[in-house]
């Protein structure tokens, strides 16, 4: 009996945790974003590589912490961004400050000459919002947006509301930019496993009522400026 009891009651806890990872919650890191338009995308990869194994790069992910992301764009007129995730700001800065080495400069001249320096840009900003674990899925569908300023926490209001009423297996986010916002102020994006599943779950979403709504009440004072698809291709 006692058995019994025990498995029905880890059943229920382990449903009300998945529940719970799949639904809205505060974003727990804040991060830098670099894109830019590689030539060669291996000796790219090659100069990250190269610094993470330095001293310098091996004491900067050790103090910061950091998250590392090479992504691919398709839908964008720039082909990658690096993403550079942290804890906190705290960490951030620290990162920005442990990057003055030879090492650091010697991978940032390395982008420089494969990709189009002349087309490079970052932004500074932080998850605002999610639901799941980002890091869990293999595709995504970024949305660049453009929210005014004096709405923006109304926006998030109802982006929450909406994405809670959709559900779906993989993860989504609300990416809030601090720097670099005069184009895009925001990014969302909603993850899957697979590209069939992510666009099947696009589709789905489109179609339902809670979007409909939540369309209307943004329409007024948010752009999609636009939608790219975002692919992971090494994390350091």
């Amino acid at each position: 009996m006692r058995k019994t009891l025990l498995v029905i009651f880890t059943f229920i806890y382990a449903a009300a945790v998945l529940a719970d990872d799949h639904k809205v919650v505060p974003g727990k890191e804040v991060g830098e974003f670099h894109y830019i338009k590689a030539t060669n995308p291996l000796n790219i990869v090659a100069a990250a590589d190269k610094f993470m194994a330095s001293d310098c790069g091996k004491n900067w992910k050790a103090q910061t912490g950091a998250n590392v992301v090479l992504m691919q764009l398709q839908g964008s007129g720039m082909s990658h961004f690096f993403y550079v995730g942290y804890s906190d700001y705290e960490k951030m800065e620290l990162g920005q400050k442990l990057g003055n080495c030879a090492e650091n400069f010697e991978f940032i001249q390395t982008i420089g000459a494969n990709s189009h320096s002349d087309l490079y840009y970052n932004r500074i900003g932080e998850l605002s919002l999610q639901r799941g674990d980002w890091t869990k899925d293999s595709i995504f569908f970024k949305y660049d947006l453009y929210v005014e300023a004096p709405k923006a926490a109304e926006y998030a209001k109802a982006w929450s509301k909406m994405t809670n009423a959709i559900g779906g297996p993989g993860s989504a986010g609300l990416v809030t930019h601090f720097t670099g916002n005069g184009y895009a102020s925001h990014f969302a994006f909603v993850g899957a496993s697979s590209l069939s599943e992510l666009t099947s779950e696009t589709k789905d979403a489109f179609a339902s009522e809670a979007f409909a709504e939540f369309s209307q009440a943004v329409s007024g004072y948010r752009k999609v400026q636009n939608v790219m698809m975002v692919t992971p291709l090494k994390a350091w």
